[in-house]
């Protein structure tokens, strides 16, 4: 019998595969079952799996025919998952040994539909933990309290699945999916629908993941190009949760996170050819003012000057 299912989506990750085989090697148990699913790798990927796999045959090994993304990816590994709970694994990053035991026992004790933790950050040689945004511990709560409201960030806006654990019998199935027409930021829609639609969740203060946040070329966040435009996507799906509640507090929270993350990848725009860069203005443009106006002005107020006047000029780009 499965008890914990773990998916680890692959893709060009010759260089940090053999640490990452390692971690799942500490962390495994006899009824914990590994998915790593190669998204059509052209490195050495593959050869490196087969071959983790001739020694650790408990590995569930697939191989995408041509490369889908990660979204999609993970959709399809859900799909050959057996275990009752379920996380996620970057294949970049690693465990502490028995970091995935400690988090189940969490789970498990606190009896919640998902529980999250705080992390380790790893910058080439420099670790620092990176406390999940919130303060209560150990205890139950309301999901929907976790959203919180404008100018804060809140577990709603912490998107790193792997920094939790999540109890497939509690969670309505369809709640797993992600958008697979996005190549980036499908997790933001994730988690607000993750939010709105289970009834508990619990924060403890576990630091035994280690996320790489150096330089890694295959990294979606670190990309310049097409897909780093689908942050627009992934936050208009979060619009469409927030308007549907028709609560102003979600609709002005979701008004500022979209405020915020245009402003980001404007500061960014360096990356992203002029033609990307026209995109992106005028895009974000449409975007923003998709939202009610008064949820806009209200989510303004909480940005610093500098930030306020750059997002009033892409406020008033001629949407093409």
């Amino acid at each position: 019998m499965t008890t914990l299912s773990v998916i680890v989506p692959v893709y060009n990750a010759a260089t940090f595969l053999p640490n990452c085989l390692a971690t799942i090697r500490s962390n495994y148990r006899d009824d914990f079952q590994f998915i790593l699913i190669d998204d059509h790798s052209t490195d050495e990927t593959p050869q490196i799996l087969e071959q983790a796999a001739e020694k650790m045959p408990w590995l569930t090994l697939i191989r995408n025919p041509e490369n889908y993304g990660v979204a999609k990816s993970r959709n399809l590994a859900l799909e050959r998952a057996d275990g009752r709970y379920l996380t996620y694994l970057d294949a970049d990053d690693w465990y502490q040994a028995g970091h995935l035991v400690e988090t189940l026992d969490g789970l498990q004790r606190l009896d919640v539909d998902f529980i999250r933790t705080d992390h380790v950050r790893v910058d080439a040689m420099n670790r620092s933990v990176k406390r999940a945004p919130e303060e209560v511990r150990d205890v139950a709560l309301d999901p929907k309290s976790q959203i919180g409201l404008k100018g804060s960030r809140t577990m709603v806006d912490y998107p790193y699945l792997w920094a939790g654990m999540y109890d497939r019998e509690r969670i309505a199935p369809e709640l797993f999916a992600f958008d697979e027409s996005l190549r980036t930021a499908a997790d933001r829609p994730w988690f607000w629908r993750l939010h709105l639609n289970t009834e508990s969740t619990a924060v403890v203060g576990l630091q035994g993941y280690f996320y790489r946040k150096d330089a890694n070329p295959t990294a979606l966040t670190q990309a310049g190009n097409r897909s780093t435009l689908h942050f627009l996507d992934a936050y208009a799906g979060i619009r469409d949760l927030a308007l549907a509640t028709e609560n102003e507090d979600y609709i002005e929270k979701a008004a500022y996170g979209a405020c915020r993350i245009v402003a980001f990848h404007v500061s960014m725009r360096a990356r992203l050819s002029p033609e990307l860069q026209s995109e992106l203005y005028h895009r974000s443009s449409a975007f923003l003012n998709s939202f009610p106006q008064e949820a806009v002005k209200a989510a303004l107020k909480h940005f610093d000057l500098p930030t306020r006047i750059v997002l009033k000029k892409i406020l008033r780009i001629e949407v093409r």
